[in-house]
């Protein structure tokens, strides 16, 4: 058999001259020869092309230097409400350069000018070869690769505020992953025992190269070129190498095809970690049993399934972690003199005796079905404990580095995860009603933070951040608050009016939700399908710049009535004990001093400029994620046309969110949240892009 499939996809945003377009093709089949040799592989190919303004986060360009900001976002949070953005000039008539009221960029002329694009051809797939050796053994070998090459531009015009001279820099990035695998699977009866092992070794390699040539001084506009700058720096040129070698096994055992025991044992050697630590095992074992197959059950009972676990996992580091790294900088030419080749020692330290990290986790559970299988319910408790985590932590500067790798001591995570599936409705004209509900309760906690007990994993800043702390649930929000009496409440210094801070930082916040729940609809009747999915996530804080920017100048409705003179509700206090002042009497004495808009808003203390707890919101978010709408024709319809199926539909993704305890008039979405993919820093909104409703048109046709 083969099969073969292709598709495209374009995409214009609703950031100006932002395009996506992919096109993937792929083909696939299977076969046995006549000497009972199986073959099977695919192969597929993806060309993804995209492009856009600068258009990232905002956050830095405001609280953290760079005041020019180099992101149509950048500025947007600041224009004065009388300022008409799109009714006035963005460029000279002449030289088509920057025009803006302040010295800054205009957005409008980022978003036409500095463009950055990506185009990314992917080719990925695998090969099987298997043979019955005897009807109870089989042998296979597997090879599959992962590849990609992406070509990267990003052209800043000359022209600007930011950089004047403008400049291209290009970046060529290419990906290789291979991926081996030799088994051998064996298959016996031996009456109401069924056994089924399989041994097997797996080889794997991970190549990546990046090199990046940045040009600066466009010679002539709009040739964008990097030989069209008067400059050409090799600013990047990496390459890096991982390899994984393992052999594993698994052996399943069946009784009387209800009850099943399940073992596994996988040995790694990683290149990754040292040598004596780069080799782990790590085992696992499950027990599964199907009750209502061993006894019978009443017989609203249709069907009932147990199961428990017990796992390890092993997981080695990224490359290069076990030691420090030096990079090659740019020749240094003294006046008149000879090049001086230069090398800097990079910031972070590494870790000579690292180690592997460890995951072990059990977990219980039952599935069942009740009344004809109209109630379905899957209950999973689980406990899962990581130990040795291999992570970046803040390193004081004295140090020469600012992060070290380290294993961090002891994580634990428990929780429950339960669905439950129910017709409520089910008629004999074919109209069906199914609701299912998704939940996931999670609870973390940190039982060991290393030597000094806690861990700054990043952030903004180096008071603002994402810290490890025994005792405390994962990924807290640490930064400075204001300083409270015994009762809550504000301390307020008598001189200024204003609460003032803490000497130290603390935790702020805590961005792990209190629990998700998914409900799915799903409406059936005579081929026509009406489905829709709710999504709720309760609590789970985060800092957000976003509404630091928009409020302390006067961009929201709220903010309508900001010259009014405040008082700050709290108690006075000694701002050098920390403690409330008291009266004659011994009692506190309430803050009755006025503080002007400006100390209000901007002053350290009260505002968004203040404390970082100021700017710390719940995140509980209650979103319609997707409604979709489809018909599949009768087979009937079809049976003189060369099609086996047909179906149309039409959904909507994201049509409507509330996040009821973020700023009134906000309209922040808590979903924009994000730090790089390989960060633990959470909890933090940096002026992100709005989120977007998509609908969609699905024709589907099998032939």
């Amino acid at each position: 058999s083969i099969n073969g499939g292709f598709s495209r996809m374009d995409n214009d945003s609703y950031i100006p001259n932002a395009e996506t377009s992919r096109t993937t093709m792929s083909f696939g089949g299977n076969g046995q020869l006549d000497n009972g040799l199986f073959l099977s592989g695919t192969i597929n190919y993806t060309n993804t092309n995209q492009s856009a303004p600068q258009s990232g986060a905002s956050a830095f360009n405001d609280y953290f230097g760079g005041a020019a900001g180099g992101s149509i976002f950048a500025r947007l949070f600041y224009l004065p409400r009388n300022f008409d953005l799109n009714g006035l000039p963005f460029e000279n008539p002449v030289n088509g350069n920057n025009v803006f009221y302040r010295a800054l960029d205009n957005p409008r002329w980022i978003a036409k000018y500095n463009i950055y694009s990506s185009e990314v051809n992917r080719a990925y797939g695998s090969m099987t070869a298997s043979y019955d050796v005897t009807d109870w053994l089989t042998v296979l070998a597997r090879g599959g690769m992962n590849t990609y090459h992406e070509a990267r531009r990003n052209v800043v015009r000359k022209g600007g505020i930011e950089i004047p001279n403008g400049l291209v820099y290009t970046e060529d990035l290419a990906y290789l992953e291979q991926n081996y695998d030799f088994t051998a699977t064996a298959n016996k009866e031996f009456g109401n025992l069924s056994v089924n092992a399989l041994l097997g070794m797996n080889m794997q390699q991970r190549e990546l190269t990046r090199r990046r040539v940045t040009g600066n001084n466009i010679i002539s506009t709009g040739l964008n070129l990097t030989d069209g700058t008067s400059t050409q720096i090799v600013d990047l040129d990496f390459a890096s190498l991982r390899r994984l070698y393992a052999v594993y096994t698994n052996v399943v055992l069946g009784y009387n095809d209800y009850l099943y025991l399940t073992l596994t044992g996988r040995n790694d050697w990683s290149s990754t970690l040292p040598d004596g630590n780069n080799s782990y095992f790590y085992p696992s074992a499950s027990l599964a049993g199907v009750v209502s197959d061993m006894v019978d059950l009443p017989l609203f009972v249709n069907f009932l399934k147990v199961r428990a676990a017990i796992a390890t996992v092993g997981n080695d580091a990224p490359p290069y972690r076990t030691g420090n790294v030096y990079s090659i900088g740019v020749p240094f030419t003294p006046s008149g003199g000879a090049p001086i080749n230069r090398a800097s020692l990079g910031n972070r330290l590494g870790n000579p005796n690292l180690k592997p990290e460890f995951t072990s986790e059990y977990e219980a559970g039952f599935e069942a079905q009740f009344l004809n299988s109209r109630i379905g319910v899957d209950l999973t408790y689980f406990n899962r404990t990581s130990t040795d985590l291999i992570l970046n932590a803040d390193l004081a500067r004295s140090t020469g580095y600012s992060q070290e790798v380290v294993n961090v001591g002891e994580l634990n995570n428990a929780g429950w995860e339960i669905g439950l599936d129910i017709t409520p409705v089910k008629l004999n004209n074919g109209f069906t009603w199914n609701s299912y509900f998704a939940f996931t309760k999670i609870k973390t906690e940190v039982i060991d933070a290393g030597p000094t007990g806690e861990l700054l994993l990043g952030g903004p800043a180096s008071t603002l951040g994402t810290i490890f702390r025994n005792g405390a649930p994962y990924g807290q929000i640490f930064g400075s608050s204001n300083a409270r009496d015994d009762e809550g409440n504000l301390l307020i210094d008598p001189q200024s009016g204003l609460p003032f801070a803490l000497p130290t930082s603390d935790i702020v916040g805590d961005p792990n939700p209190d629990f998700t729940l998914g409900w799915t609809n799903t409406f059936t009747f005579k081929g026509i399908t009406l489905r829709a999915l709710v999504d709720w996530k309760q609590g789970g804080d985060f800092y957000s710049f976003t509404a630091a920017s928009l409020l302390l100048r006067g961009q929201l409705k709220i903010s309508e009535d900001r010259e009014a003179i405040r008082v700050v509700p709290g108690v006075l206090g000694d701002t050098q004990n920390n403690v409330a002042l008291l009266d004659e009497n011994g009692n506190k004495i309430q803050n009755t001093i006025g503080i002007s808009a400006f100390d209000s808003h901007f002053s350290n203390g009260w505002g968004a400029y203040g404390q970082d707890e100021v700017n710390i919101y719940d995140g509980t978010v209650i979103r319609l994620r997707e409604i979709s709408l489809g018909y599949s024709l009768p087979k009937s319809l079809l049976e003189k046309t060369p099609f086996g199926s047909a179906s149309i539909s039409i959904s909507g993704r994201n049509l409507w969110f509330n996040a009821p305890n973020v700023l009134e008039g906000l309209n922040l979405d808590p979903e924009v949240l994000g730090e790089l993919p390989d960060s633990n820093v959470q909890g933090f909104e940096y002026g992100s892009a709005p989120t977007t409703k998509r609908y969609g048109v699905n024709l589907s046709l099998t032939f």
